[in-house]
């Protein structure tokens, strides 16, 4: 039997939809958006957030809210009253996240104009323009971190005895995050010990070069008692993270925090090549380095 007989056939019916093309990859699925890092942030290490920002006007400039999470993952929301929400924290997504806020986006924009409300569902595997393709970035809001999921709920309808009950249980279950005052994308959370992770969009390699220079220095940390222990890497951003002494909260670390931006920025700005100790501090770095998809 020949080689061309012996290849499986494909056997194609009628009725059968075509196969759907995957969705590009996108490796920093919210660059070119001004609130990059919050979306990183509410995306992988914020546990309850809201974003409130508006479509362009071509959309007819809808305003509507970016959240941590919705009810059972679900991409998108359109409360009673009618106010829309896009979770960024889903059960399935595809290449690219912002693809998948988008389609989400559109699909509770039609189901609005329905009149209906409710959980509104969105295959990622459906072709769907970005964010970036979709709103008004000038006029998106600062992030607000939120104690709880109350914002699934109209602010006008009654809470009634069940609903407050689930909300208090929601509300110890979320680790208490808060972001450092005054430093944007540094984010403070309770845990086992005290931690801030860092998002920023310093491009990785140079950042991993400034981080290990100042490790070398014994300037890589939050004040006394901290430690930097580490970074992880998401949506295409490296996020450093820092163990703060006992106790320590957000405000406490306000002072060292602005601290350690001023030393990475300078060791930013130097083109030195690295010490031998900076090297090793370097590659300690790298190796420890998780990615989170």
């Amino acid at each position: 039997m020949g080689k061309a007989s012996r290849r499986k056939k494909v056997v194609t019916r009628a009725g059968r939809p075509a196969p759907r093309p995957p969705i590009p990859f996108r490796d920093r699925p919210f660059e070119g958006l001004s609130h990059e890092a919050d979306l990183v942030a509410m995306r992988e290490i914020i546990p309850c957030a809201s974003l409130t920002a508006h479509t362009s006007v071509e959309l007819g400039g809808v305003e509507f809210d970016v959240v941590t999470l919705l009810p059972d993952g679900h991409p998108a929301m359109v409360r009673p009253d009618g106010h829309i929400m896009i979770g960024l924290q889903t059960r399935f997504h595809s290449g690219d996240l912002s693809h998948d806020a988008g389609g989400a986006l559109l699909a509770a924009i039609a189901r609005r104009a329905e009149g209906s409300t409710g959980l509104v569902p969105f295959d990622v595997r459906d072709p769907a323009p970005r964010l970036q393709d979709l709103l008004d970035d000038s006029l998106t809001e600062d992030m607000e971190i939120r104690p709880d999921f109350g914002y699934w709920l109209d602010p006008n309808g009654e809470v009634t005895p069940e609903i407050a009950r689930a909300l208090e249980q929601n509300r110890e279950d979320v680790v208490p995050t808060e972001q450092v005052p005054g430093m944007p994308g540094m984010f403070w959370c309770e845990m086992n010990r005290n931690f801030v992770r860092y998002v920023t969009d310093v491009e990785e390699s140079t950042l991993f070069t400034a981080l290990a220079r100042l490790q070398a220095a014994g300037q890589a940390q939050m004040g006394e008692g901290s430690r930097f222990v580490g970074a992880f890497r998401a949506c295409g951003l490296a996020i450093p993270v820092f163990e703060l002494a006992d106790g320590a909260s957000a405000l406490d670390v306000a002072g060292d925090a602005a601290v350690l931006v001023r030393n990475l920025d300078a060791a930013l700005d130097v083109t030195d090549s690295l010490t031998p100790d900076e090297r090793r501090a370097r590659e300690g770095l790298v190796s420890r380095q998780v990615t989170i998809r």
